[in-house]
């Protein structure tokens, strides 16, 4: 026993099979695009992550290079026991240091770096100027002091009586 509308009935079904399998077909499309999408916007942000992370960690090294200058232009004249020169020395090596890595860099992820290593030779140059004014007011400090002392015994001779300056 056939029902009357049989072939309808098959061809109803075939038309669904056929729309099934094409809806699968396209979800599988759809989602195939959608990993391989995902998979490129991925492969771009762990690209663009490494490089943000490697700038940011050339930029915490220039922090650390920068307090490591600041600390050694503090500790200059300020200890007779510190040896100024090999200083001058240590913080010119660390300066040409930061200015090679500032140089590696680009310009908009080290601009106030750059003109920091580009005031330091004029910093650098007023800290020394005031280290040779100090050291000759020393000097000068020093002779007005031995010439009062002059003075003194010239005149205590003097007022005792002898007219001799002995020297």
């Amino acid at each position: 026993m056939k029902a009357k509308n049989s072939e309808d009935v098959y061809k109803a079904m075939l038309t669904f099979c056929y729309y099934l399998v094409a809806s699968i077909v396209l979800g599988v499309c759809i989602f195939s695009c959608f990993m391989k999408t995902s998979s490129v916007e991925v492969y771009k942000i762990l690209a663009k992550t490494q490089e943000y992370d490697f700038i940011q960690t050339q930029q915490v090294n220039m922090v650390e290079s920068v307090d490591t200058l600041y600390f050694y232009s503090s500790l200059l004249n300020s200890d007779p026991k510190i040896n100024n020169s090999l200083m001058y020395n240590v913080i010119s090596g660390r300066k040409l240091h930061l200015i090679n890595t500032v140089n590696t860099m680009e310009d908009k992820d080290c601009r106030l770096y750059k003109k920091l290593t580009g005031q330091m030779n004029t910093f650098l140059s007023m800290k020394d100027s005031i280290r040779l004014a100090m050291t000759e007011e020393e000097m000068v400090r020093a002779d007005l002091l031995r010439c009062i002392s002059d003075n003194r015994n010239v005149t205590r001779q003097m007022a005792v009586g002898g007219l001799t300056y002995d020297r």
